[in-house]
């Protein structure tokens, strides 16, 4: 049914959302997508407070502790981060980075984008 409303598009739309959390972002990219991570993230800590929401948090996957990245973007976000990302991460792997070292990357980008909007850290 999916593909019939999607006209069977939606493997090509599969394949160019798994391709852009393949690639490295410039400093701006990366920062929309540590912004929406942590907001999303953030909406789960919200829901988390009340039964339905923890419900909800549960068969959407959605953590409250935990911001989803593809590979690049850990690894690109542990950078700035000042960590030292380790070997062992996969460039099209997804992982789990806690909120707290996020917000951190996140606020370093918002402060270096002051200074130099275009280049990455």
């Amino acid at each position: 049914m999916s593909e019939t409303t999607t006209g069977g598009l939606s493997t090509l739309f599969s394949a160019g959302s798994n391709a852009a959390d393949m690639l490295p972002h410039n400093q701006d990219g990366l920062f929309q997508i540590l912004h929406f991570a942590i907001h999303t993230t953030e909406n789960a800590v919200r829901r988390s407070r009340w039964f339905g929401g923890r419900l909800f948090n549960k068969f959407s996957g959605e953590s409250a502790d935990y911001v989803r990245l593809s590979g690049a973007h850990l690894i690109q976000t542990l950078r700035v981060a000042g960590i030292q990302p380790p070997d062992f991460i996969v460039i099209a792997g997804k992982y789990l980075l806690r909120l707290d070292v996020a917000k951190e990357a996140h606020a370093r980008l918002s402060e270096s984008r002051k200074h130099s909007p275009t280049t990455f850290p």
